[in-house]
């Protein structure tokens, strides 16, 4: 009996620890498995993301503040067309004024929000999409390009611009391109004959840095070509880079423009690939 009872025990025992060094190994195998995903998954995975987020909530914002001064304005205006004027003469609604005053600055201000929050945006997603540490991306890519562009001028113009042309490395574009304009306010043209602008000219962009995030110069020269009178421009802006393995990039900037009958001055945003 005592003999049956210690075989047992040994059983158990050589059991037991057969079961401890299967479960060991189990542990270390899921252990090593935990490094390899952690060591798979590069550090700056989700590199970005901060940025995408905050340039969107910068778009929202402006968006909701747009949206409420454009109410505040039409009420305003809706308020100024049903108030009847004394017959006694000219009545000034102030109120309704500085309501409506009130409200156009609010558009503006969520317009600008807007505007400050694409590059924002689009610089998060391009971070997001890069293949290795954005800081480290390098964009020593050339070839053909199309750039187009759309903004607004003081005083109270509209352009769209459309340049065609060649990258000959991740700092220079040189092409020629077309910018057709209009006044929004013919009163605003101070003596240009045409409502509208037709500059042809030759493009050539300097992006400072071969980075996801440049600086750039541009210089344009041509003509005006509904007053054929010569036609300068002159812009400085950002320039970032959607695809670590092409051309496209957003372009955002400043821009002033000389022609015989105008000048003026405004902002652009755009696209190329």
């Amino acid at each position: 009996m005592m003999k049956r009872i210690v075989t047992a025990i040994v059983i158990l025992l050589c059991g037991t620890s057969i079961l401890q060094g299967q479960v060991a190994d189990s542990t270390a195998w899921q252990g090593e498995a935990v490094q390899q995903d952690a060591a798979a998954t590069p550090s700056w995975q989700g590199q970005g993301s901060a940025w995408y987020s905050t340039g969107k909530a910068i778009m929202i914002s402006g968006a909701a503040t747009a949206a409420a001064g454009g109410a505040v304005m039409l009420a305003a205006m809706a308020a100024s067309r049903k108030s009847t004027v004394p017959e006694e003469g000219f009545h000034e609604n102030m109120g309704g004024a500085i309501i409506y005053i009130f409200g156009m600055c609010g558009m503006l201000t969520g317009a600008s929000f807007i505007l400050a929050g694409i590059p924002v945006t689009i610089a998060g997603h391009s971070m997001m999409n890069c293949d290795v540490p954005w800081r480290d991306a390098r964009y020593d890519t050339r070839g053909l390009g199309i750039i187009l562009e759309g903004g607004y001028f003081l005083p109270d113009v509209i352009e769209a611009r459309a340049s065609v042309g060649y990258h000959f490395n991740s700092h220079i574009f040189l092409g020629g391109g077309v910018a057709p304009g209009m006044w929004l306010d013919e009163s605003t043209r101070s003596g240009y004959n045409s409502r509208l602008s037709l500059p042809l000219y030759a493009d050539f962009r300097w992006s400072m840095l071969n980075r996801l995030i440049s600086p750039y110069l541009g210089l344009s020269a041509g003509a005006e070509m509904t007053e054929l009178s010569p036609y300068l421009s002159a812009e400085l802006g950002t320039r970032i880079r959607t695809n670590r393995h092409s051309t496209n990039s957003f372009w955002s900037a400043i821009e002033g423009e000389v022609a015989g009958g105008y000048m003026r001055l405004g902002i652009k945003m755009g696209y190329s690939f």
